[in-house]
């Protein structure tokens, strides 16, 4: 028992949060020449996802990547010594908490620890993102044609695409291409039944899938006997909601941290 103690303790003490802290930098400071001059390496991260480019890329390219498999490591080493410190002060709070104290202000102090909490689920969310996200490249739809989602019994079928055409005078060599795309989308997954629009920049997101704008045609008026299309990326990210969640809490813990420090000021 006093192992474990002694190891829990340890591993929520400040030292070991400076350390980890002063290593990340060191190695985000790896990284970035990597980064600098290995750029085409890591461009496909954002594909094919982390686990296809650790089998792929990484591991053919160990020296030019370690570093970012360090920076996991050690942001994993970070969240568990945050959230034990955490737990320690939250531990020690509610030991100190006394029966006479209002509830409405023992919440209110609780809020930079809310925050705290908040912090690591979004940091999980990015976790599960990077080991379990999937990405489907290259996916063509043709108007009124369909195409199932892999891993899923949605199905997307296209019901409209509008294409916007440059008509101005300006940029002569411009004239009659295609700078925005409309593609209106039916998405059926089970009973439900959802009718979402597409765009560049603009991706449509149901349950943990997003659909991402890709390319198009016919891209200028002169080509309009090409036959329309348009080719979209898959992917499908169990994080988002983990994302999401955080992103609220903390907005909750904020805002009581807000109010607790009103009330101070006002006392």
């Amino acid at each position: 028992m006093k192992t474990l103690n002694r190891i829990w303790r340890m591993m929520g003490g400040i030292h070991l949060t400076f350390y980890l802290i002063s290593m990340i930098m060191a190695d985000l400071t790896a990284g970035f020449f990597s980064l600098k001059f290995n750029n085409q390496l890591f461009h496909p991260l954002n594909d094919m996802g982390f686990v296809k480019w650790a089998d792929t890329w990484a591991k053919h390219n160990p020296y030019e990547t370690a570093w970012l498999f360090i920076l996991i490591g050690l942001m994993a080493l970070l969240s568990v010594n945050t959230f034990i410190c955490t737990m320690q002060r939250v531990i020690t709070f509610f030991q100190q908490y006394s029966a006479t104290e209002h509830k409405t202000r023992f919440v209110l102090r609780l809020s930079p620890h809310i925050m705290h909490y908040a912090l690591l689920i979004m940091l999980l969310g990015y976790l599960v993102s990077y080991l379990t996200s999937q990405t489907y490249l290259s996916n063509i739809l043709l108007p009124g044609k369909s195409a199932k989602i892999p891993g899923s019994p949605c199905v997307v079928r296209l019901t409209d695409l509008k294409i916007d055409y440059y008509q101005g005078q300006r940029l002569s060599y411009m004239q009659g291409r295609g700078l925005d795309v409309k593609a209106e989308l039916c998405i059926q997954c089970g009973k439900e039944s959802m009718t979402r629009v597409l765009r560049f920049n603009r991706p449509v997101r149901f349950h943990s899938y997003s659909l991402h704008l890709k390319d198009f045609s016919p891209k200028s008026k002169s080509d309009m006997a090409t036959r329309e299309y348009i080719k979209f990326t898959i992917k499908k990210d169990p994080g988002l909601g983990f994302y999401f969640s955080g992103m609220i809490l903390f907005a909750v813990g904020l805002l009581l941290y807000l109010l607790n420090w009103v009330l101070a000021v006002r006392q």
